[in-house]
């Protein structure tokens, strides 16, 4: 009798210990899944600051400060520039460029829109997996500003949402603040 007992006993214990390498074994898949999402996702931050920088820097060239940006809300920048983002080079003619987030949200969450003169920048990249994005503006003395003839830089916030790897998990949240210059404008002065 006793044998029996042992058996049933070394049964349960060995069942447990399966079920524990299993558990164990799916939490690892969720953990790398996990961090190979996040690694994509910084890789995206890092790509998405870099290129808001590279053109909102390019704000007012060819214009005097206090006439290079139009429209400076929490929502959107509009900026003035003879700088083409299309062909990438100076123009002749100005152009009016608009940062600001989609209407309407995608799969891969809510796009940056990048506008010239109204026409959508496709070869800009794609700005995804935005939840949010605001703008406070600053002026040389690093004051914040509401007054777009003011406006010498621009604070950049983004937040940053991106579903689960798996269904049940988390989903990945982070934000981003970073600040940009609006470097014609800013070194010419006030």
């Amino acid at each position: 009798m006793n044998l029996i007992i042992d058996l049933i006993g070394a049964a349960i214990v060995g069942s447990l210990l399966v079920m524990m390498l299993i558990t164990f074994h799916f939490q690892m898949f969720e953990a790398a899944d996990r961090m190979a999402y996040t690694v994509n996702m910084i890789d995206h931050m890092d790509q998405t600051a870099t290129r808001l920088n590279s053109v909102i820097a390019l704000a007012g060239v060819g214009f005097t400060p206090a006439e290079a940006i139009l429209h400076a809300t929490p929502d959107s920048l509009v900026f003035r520039t003879y700088w083409d983002f299309q062909n990438d080079q100076i123009g002749f003619a100005p152009v009016r460029f608009c940062i600001k987030l989609a209407d309407m949200p995608n799969p891969w969450g809510t796009a940056v829109v990048l506008l010239q003169d109204n026409v959508p920048l496709d070869d800009m990249g794609h700005l995804f997996w935005i939840n949010e994005l605001k703008f406070r503006y600053l002026t040389k003395n690093d004051a914040f500003t509401t007054t777009a003839s003011q406006a010498r830089s621009a604070e950049v916030r983004i937040s940053y949402f991106r579903p689960a790897p798996r269904p049940g998990g988390r989903p990945i949240i982070t934000k981003l603040q970073f600040k940009c210059y609006f470097m014609n404008a800013y070194m010419r002065g006030a």
